[in-house]
């Protein structure tokens, strides 16, 4: 549910709860708990025109999650995989806090973004910032930005299970261009690139593989960069009081692993001030280079993981959103 309310001209205040779970997994080819995640976030706005030029908005999530995760794969008996889940006991808090201030000057806008995100075993602080120009026929916007983030990573539990480190930090720099460009009363649309580089420890400290008989620690390079592609089109059908929005975005990472998303949503507008959104997300990528079931000899490179995100694999999602809007609300 959302809720947002104009205090004054000037501020708007927001709360979101989202509540999400997912079934209870098949016994079949699985080892350990079958349940799955239990995830309840709550998250708060507060949205401020300080000024014709400066605007800032404050936002803060508290999540909580529970639920068994996959731990590792293994081949059985009859050559097929099996799963290997972790206990259910699984439970883990985060608090995030960001804060935005934009400054708009003539045809330009600055932005600057601050996060910092804190749970049992992980901590992220993040810079960012971004600069915007309209053109003088206020038809195309050029728009540069970028963030930087730090992450500590500290796993549970390493006195029990050895293959976990201490203590590990990675980071991220990112970097997206983007035009965007209206095309008629009806029509606009964007095209984006960005840039992504990671580095540090990026492996998963709770999962495990099997190699050669043996359990040792996932590994995975301690390098990633990745570049992508995005486009957007929105097109207002008269006809129908109705607008099409249509999201693809292409990554391209040199874990080789390529993904296409295709984002589509149906904006009708009815009565009463109710807006009907049906949509589709269609997503396909391809495994990365280290990526196996299981691990029957030992690699070259050292490299191993059974991570199912790191496989080859496709999603469909459908949606379905009504909002309806009363005054200030």
């Amino acid at each position: 549910a959302i809720s947002s309310v104009a205090a004054d001209k000037n501020i708007e205040l927001g709360v979101k709860h989202h509540s999400y779970k997912e079934d209870d997994l098949s016994s079949d080819n699985l080892v350990g708990a079958t349940e799955r995640y239990d995830i309840n976030a709550n998250q708060f706005q507060i949205n401020a025109q300080i000024s014709d030029s400066l605007s800032a908005a404050l936002n803060y999530q508290t999540e909580s999650m529970s639920g068994a995760s996959p731990w590792y794969t293994i081949q059985n008996g009859d050559g097929e995989v099996v799963q290997v889940m972790s206990g259910a006991s699984i439970k883990d808090k985060r608090q995030d806090v960001s804060a935005n201030i934009n400054l708009k000057q003539s045809n330009k806008t600055f932005g600057f973004v601050v996060a910092h995100s804190d749970e049992d075993d992980y901590e992220s602080l993040s810079f960012g910032g971004s600069i915007a120009f309209e053109s003088e026929d206020k038809l195309a916007t050029w728009a540069l930005a970028g963030d930087f983030s730090n992450d500590d990573i500290s796993p549970v539990d390493t006195d029990l299970f050895l293959t976990r480190p201490e203590s590990e930090s990675k980071r991220s720099t990112s970097l997206l261009f983007s035009y965007s460009r209206i095309l008629s009363k009806n029509a606009m649309a964007q095209l984006s690139v960005g840039y992504i580089d990671r580095s540090g420890y990026l492996a998963d400290p709770y999962k495990v593989v099997f190699v050669d008989s043996l359990l040792q620690a996932d590994s995975r390079p301690s390098e990633r960069s990745a570049k992508t592609l995005a486009a957007k089109m929105r097109y207002f059908v008269e006809p129908a009081n109705a607008a099409l929005h249509f999201d693809y975005r292409y990554f391209n990472d040199d874990w080789k692993i390529n993904s296409h998303t295709f984002d589509i949503a149906w904006y009708q507008n009815a009565w009463f001030g109710i807006q009907v959104i049906p949509s589709i997300r269609l997503y396909n990528q391809s495994s990365s280079f280290f990526y196996e079931h299981f691990y029957t000899d030992t690699r070259a490179d050292g490299f191993y993981s059974t991570d199912y995100r790191l496989s080859e694999y496709g999603a469909v999602t459908y949606g379905l959103k009504i909002e309806k809007k009363f005054e200030d609300w």
